[in-house]
């Protein structure tokens, strides 16, 4: 098997062929691997280069050297190829993807994602694209958009880029008219925001959907209500923690605001613009349907990690 590491060099606020690819390349010089790095240099390259690999026919690991964008653009590019599995190596600015699994230390050791093994997870198809972690809409979506201005200045990177840009949105205008279908059911009104998740954590750090799971078939999903100022600071705070949940469901005291549901499909339209976030790539739209494809992805994990995620899988097909 071919292990392709394909590098983002401006991922994160470090150049990483400054810092990554020379422990990349002392680590692969001791071992009996077919090994290769490459770079990306482009928007849009890591899938390219992915799809090229995947199209040759011959098992290939991928290793997405880079944030949550970077491990987007790999796994879009070996969707649907058999041969390929893809290993993420986090050095972006949030790495929220892999925060679902362990930290970012257990996938910087780079040997022991080597011998790493795949595990089978769900996927998104949002608007004819695939995604991994966590499609939105609203107030956390105009966040990380206005978020890429903060993060090359100094000491502003990771979650600290997200928290100023939380700043100056607040000062925006705040809620958008939706109507939103979760599967059957149909919601309208004023929203702050609506998150359809695979994974847990996005936004730096924020754990939209703590009871969130890869390999469930089905979104989670959390839609808030358009809120005062001064209540959407209080939001906020227990949205970033995941402590607006409470024993399996919305608190109770969060509930005339904020809505849970788990489902296979949501669509979301307006008659005006707002931004949605695609794996934290993100634009102004005026619909956005986002459905969940499942078991359509193979991700590898270090081997402690990789059992943990089997175990709890066998644990939830117990529960049900």
């Amino acid at each position: 098997m071919l292990h392709l590491f394909i590098v983002n060099p401006i991922a994160g606020k470090a150049d990483a062929t400054a810092y990554l690819v020379p422990k990349l390349r002392e680590t692969l010089s001791s071992l009996s691997i077919d090994a290769k790095i490459v770079y990306t240099r482009y928007a849009g390259h890591g899938t390219a280069i992915a799809r090229e690999y995947a199209r040759r026919g011959e098992p290939v690991r991928l290793y997405a050297c880079g944030g949550d964008g970077t491990l987007n653009e790999i796994i879009a590019g070996a969707f649907g190829y058999p041969n390929v599995q893809v290993a993420p190596v986090p050095c972006g600015s949030g790495n929220d993807f892999i925060k679902s699994f362990g930290n970012q230390q257990d996938f910087l050791n780079i040997p022991a994602l080597i011998e790493g093994e795949p595990v089978t997870i769900d996927l998104m198809e949002a608007d004819g694209r695939v995604a991994v972690n966590i499609c939105s809409v609203g107030l956390d979506a105009q966040v990380a958009y206005g978020a890429s201005r903060f993060r090359r200045v100094p000491f502003c990177g990771g979650s600290m880029a997200y928290h100023l840009s939380v700043l100056e949105s607040l000062g925006s205008h705040l809620g958008h008219h939706l109507t939103i279908q979760v599967d059957d059911e149909v919601f309208q009104g004023e929203y702050l925001l609506a998150c359809m998740a695979n994974g847990q954590y996005y936004g730096g750090g924020y754990r939209s959907t703590p009871l969130a799971s890869l390999n469930d078939g089905l979104l989670d999903v959390v839609l808030v209500k358009k809120v005062s100022r001064l209540k959407i600071a209080s939001i906020i705070a227990r949205y970033k923690a995941g402590t607006h949940f409470v024993e399996q469901q919305i608190d109770p005291r969060l509930s005339q605001w904020v809505t849970f549901r788990r489902a296979s499909q949501v669509s979301i339209r307006s008659e005006y613009d707002f931004i949605a976030n695609l794996d934290g790539e993100c634009g102004p739209r005026h619909t956005f349907s986002v459905r969940i494809l499942p078991q359509a992805g193979c991700l590898v994990l270090p081997k402690p990690l990789a059992a943990r995620y089997r175990q709890q899988t066998i644990n939830s097909l117990v529960v049900e």
